[in-house]
């Protein structure tokens, strides 16, 4: 599993992991999706820490924004889906999905993007919010470090649309159905998002977004 060997290669010297004992193991097809496992772990200097792990491995999220060509207003686009670990039966998130092996992060985004929202992009028209904000050498921001080795990629794709497009997105049915995904988009007003969508990714997206926007780092659309 690349995650665990990623995992193993990354550890801070300051941690000692002495043990790990696999609990528990979900295939996707002929490769390891997640990972259960208790590592016995100390500090350098021999205190014991927690080492209760869920792996899943990186993700990558898409913060959408879109403008209105006549009115200029801003919208986001999020998926609805139920989601069984938190009990939901329609969850607002931003769209994302597992990275595979290959580590292209840029080309994940792209991908999910399309599966997700059908909308159609290329590498160059997204940009790495975590990697402006932290640099090169953050893997992405983590939503659940105390039992969760998850991190997260947010890519940011800026459109202009007709009315018509927009409302065109509102309500559509998409997804893998052979993944088990039965998506609907919503469109709602950016200045929304923050009290619309409980979601980790679309919070972390928007924050990213608003004080890059401050900074500079990323130009305001006409």
């Amino acid at each position: 599993m690349k995650a665990f060997n990623d995992w193993c290669r990354e550890m801070d010297e300051e941690l000692v992991v002495s043990k790990v004992v696999v609990q528990s193991i979900d295939l996707f097809g002929p490769r390891i999706g997640f990972l259960k496992f208790k590592a016995e772990a100390t500090t350098r200097d021999g205190k014991p820490v927690p080492g209760i792990v869920f792996m899943r491995g990186g993700a990558v999220a898409i913060f959408i924004v879109i403008t209105c060509k006549e009115s200029k207003k801003q919208y986001t686009l999020l998926t609805v889906q139920p989601r069984v670990p938190v009990g939901k039966a329609a969850l607002y998130e931003l769209p994302a999905g597992m990275l595979d092996n290959s580590g292209d992060f840029v080309g994940m985004a792209a991908k999910e993007l399309e599966e997700e929202t059908s909308l159609k992009v290329q590498k160059k028209d997204l940009m790495d919010l975590t990697e402006m904000a932290f640099g090169s050498g953050c893997l992405g921001i983590y939503p659940s470090a105390g039992g969760c080795d998850e991190y997260l990629r947010i890519f940011l794709y800026r459109a202009t649309m007709s009315p018509q497009e927009i409302s065109s997105l509102h309500d559509k049915c998409t997804g893998v159905l052979e993944e088990g995904e039965t998506i609907k988009l919503k469109v709602i007003p950016i200045d929304d998002l923050w009290s619309l969508a409980p979601d980790g990714k679309a919070l972390s997206a928007l924050c990213l977004y608003t004080k890059l926007l401050k900074l500079g780092k990323v130009t305001p659309t006409n």
